[in-house]
């Protein structure tokens, strides 16, 4: 017989038993008492979790960083993060790209005394990797081995990011793919319009640093750039660590001392960042992208910083508002109720550098969008006059609530939460009294943050599609863009110079 078929064979009996099992425990009567037909109904357990302290995992190592250590000898592992405070945010406009570029090539440009080929199969050998990023206010450098390999996986990762050799054939075949990558970048409507809320919302601040790539740009840099990027940023005292495994704390703060013990130390300045962002100017503005047959709409202003002491209210009104799935209000009325879009919602982006946005978005048929944008307006005005029904404040609470496991669920999420707390300064006594926080917002806090932080008389509205099906509607609704504010059509960018 064939060996497939006999395997087949012998699983579908089991397979069947199992199907049977499942239906019989659906149909039973007690099982079925708790199913709820809709999601609004579901009910939460209190949760009784008290999250460790960070105070239990921190070491100051030799050279003065901080490292939050946690063993874990379930698994014969290793992991490894390391917090370095740095950015695009500090690169200069004519260089826009170096942040990326220095990361990428730390780790594919080979390191002193090993090639990127030599590198990759030793790494390979070990089952190891090593990662490096930088995004836009931070970047990191990543380390996972199996525990036996830690000393040599330890040396190749201080070779990443204490002495990459830049190797000018990677550098270019790296520089080739970024410029053809760019002269895709008017292909995607979600990236056109991710593009435009930026400069709309943040005009000329820093923020639009990862936005402002040019062939130029990216043609001016050279080794040089990334050395002097890389040894501005990556030296002990401006890292963070973060790590669990199967080791000893003592002797792998021992590992790390020794590491980074002939290591130059130098004083970080970074550029000041503006935290107030300038008002951006209300209206309509519209992308031309004719070729498409759906419409991207994005509507929102600025909002606030991470560290607001308003977040939980917040963050249970945008819930309610557009944040929470299928059972908030926009997705119902845009969604269900109309069904006009598959993909909508709300949300607030909160740096903790610099002030974030607020948005509603949603696609739809270029004819419906204005009428989309009226059901979102009422929504989001809805909110701010009328008191939230109580049992939907209650349920949102229980969903956030329910997450405060999440951060702790394993040992090396704990100490990387711990470590991104210490490098972003979060306010002492966070995740103590994070249940009590969110327990304590009330339909009444759901609506002063409403107020306070919805503003629909400072509304951007972002529409990428066909501007002349979104000004001319359908037949069945009466709402206009012209409604909204003064309409303004935006010519799409010159992907390689975005002019």
């Amino acid at each position: 017989m064939n060996k497939d078929v006999s395997h087949s064979c012998v699983r579908l009996p089991a397979m069947l038993a199992f199907v049977v099992a499942a239906v019989a425990l659906l149909c039973c009567p007690a099982f079925a008492d708790k199913i709820v037909d809709h999601p609004e109904k579901l009910k939460y357990k209190d949760l009784d979790f008290t999250p460790p302290a960070a105070e239990e995992f921190r070491h100051q190592l030799k050279c003065g960083a901080t490292a939050y250590i946690a063993e874990n000898h379930e698994v014969p592992t290793f992991d490894m993060t390391v917090l370095v405070r740095t950015g695009s945010i500090y690169e200069s406009l004519d260089k826009a790209g170096l942040a990326d570029m220095t990361a990428y090539m730390m780790r594919n440009g080979g390191i002193a005394g090993m090639t990127i080929k030599e590198l990759d199969e030793e790494l390979g050998f070990l089952a190891g990797s090593i990662s490096v990023n930088i995004g836009t206010t931070s970047g990191s450098a990543s380390l996972f081995c199996l525990a036996k390999d830690i000393d040599r996986a330890l040396e190749l990762f201080k070779g990443v990011i204490k002495t990459p050799a830049f190797e000018n054939e990677a550098t270019e075949r790296y520089r080739e793919d970024v410029i053809s990558n760019m002269k895709q970048r008017n292909a995607s409507t979600n990236s056109i319009e991710q593009r435009e809320w930026m400069y709309l919302l943040y005009g000329d601040h820093p923020a639009t640093k990862p936005y402002r790539t040019t062939e130029s740009s990216i043609n001016s840099i050279t080794r040089e750039d990334m050395l002097a990027f890389q040894q501005q940023y990556f030296f002990p005292k401006n890292f963070t660590f973060a790590l669990s495994g199967d080791f000893d704390t003592q002797e792998i703060i021992a590992k790390l001392d020794a590491m980074l013990a002939d290591w130059p130390d130098r004083d970080l300045q970074l550029p000041e960042i503006v935290t107030d962002v300038p008002e951006p100017q209300p209206g309509v503005y519209m992308i031309k992208k004719e070729d498409v047959n759906q419409s991207r709409i994005r509507l929102g202003h600025l909002g606030t910083t991470r560290d607001n002491p308003d977040e939980f209210a917040i963050d249970v009104m945008n819930d309610i508002l557009g944040g929470g799935g299928f059972t908030s209000r926009i997705v119902r009325r845009v969604r269900s109720d109309e069904g006009l879009s598959y993909g909508q919602g709300s949300q607030f982006n909160r740096p903790v550098e610099y002030e974030g946005t607020f948005f509603a978005f949603f696609q739809t048929k270029h004819a419906t969008a204005a009428y989309g944008t009226r059901l979102i307006m009422e929504e989001i005005n809805r909110i701010r006059d009328e008191l939230v029904e109580s049992e939907l404040v209650e349920n949102a609470k229980a969903s956030f609530i329910s997450n405060l496991v999440n951060p702790f669920s394993t040992r090396n999420n704990m100490v990387n939460t711990f470590a991104q707390d210490d490098f972003t300064k979060r306010p002492a006594g966070y995740w103590q009294n994070y249940v009590k926080n969110y327990q304590a917002v009330t339909p009444e806090a759901v609506q002063a943050a409403a107020q306070k932080y919805l503003h629909p008389d400072k509304l951007i509205f972002l529409v990428v599609g066909d501007p002349d099906a979104a000004i001319a509607g359908d037949d069945k609704h009466p709402d206009k863009y012209t409604d909204f504010g003064e309409v303004k059509i935006i010519p799409l960018r010159d992907p390689l110079t975005l002019k």
